[in-house]
């Protein structure tokens, strides 16, 4: 569903347009491919597992990306044998460092650390899509939220506009979120092109629909507002 194309796009938001320092802890153990949206091809040895095991070794396990200003500490094989109430106290003392905003990309759906990755979360993103069965999904995990005395912001992801799909309204009232807790993401083919450059979308082409919904959704998590340039819009005009 995008869910990492989202991670990494709001971590080079937060950095380049609002000037905040953001690090990424890479969770997602079923499909880590978070590095490669910032072109890092070469294998990671070291992992998150490291530094919770031993916050000393942060400096060897963080890897920085020149071009965005973003860490990343990349996910481990398994987290088996992984202290999450670590991962919690490891989340708390980088926000309370240089950083800004500590993002943890978690695998889709529920896992065995998914109410740690909550508990250890001060914002949490439900992405969905606009059809039925992935709706359903998020309302599952939306209500476990709740539960958890917290409440999710909905991102509907790659928003097509087409009749089959479930209306912003309609899913709003599923998920029983206000709108400035509701925000869509636009399909645009500048997205699966700037993974394939290896930048994410925000910087590779910072006037696509995309884009500008992303630096959208960032603006609200850091309590700034976003209105995009007469460039922007010009490039989103003509779609370059």
């Amino acid at each position: 569903m995008g869910k990492t194309t989202i991670t990494s796009n709001l971590a080079v938001a937060l950095t380049s347009v609002f000037k905040r320092k953001a690090i990424i802890l890479d969770t997602n153990i079923t499909s880590s491919h978070i590095r490669l949206h910032f072109g890092m091809y070469e294998e990671m040895k070291r992992t998150l597992k490291d530094v919770v095991r031993n916050e000393s070794m942060l400096k060897e396990v963080i890897h920085s990306d020149e071009l965005t200003g973003v860490d990343l500490v990349p996910a481990p094989e398994s987290l088996r044998g992984l202290d999450l109430e670590k991962l919690k106290n490891l989340a708390s003392h980088l926000a309370e460092s240089v950083y800004d905003f500590v993002i943890i990309d978690s695998a889709p759906g529920f896992r065995e650390n998914t109410e740690n990755i909550i508990k250890a979360s001060d914002k949490i993103l439900v992405i969905t899509t606009p059809q039925i069965p992935d709706v359903s999904d998020a309302l599952k995990l939306a209500e476990f939220i709740r539960k958890k005395k917290k409440r999710p912001i909905v991102v509907v992801n790659r928003r097509k506009k087409k009749k089959y799909e479930l209306s912003k309204e309609q899913i709003m009232e599923m998920l029983d979120v206000k709108e400035k807790e509701f925000f869509e993401i636009p399909e645009d083919e500048k997205v699966p092109e700037s993974i394939a450059r290896g930048v994410p979308v925000t910087l590779y082409k910072k006037g696509s629909k995309a884009s500008i919904a992303l630096k959208k959704l960032a603006a609200y998590l850091a309590g700034e507002e976003y209105k995009p340039s007469l460039s922007e819009r010009i490039k989103w005009f003509f779609g370059i």
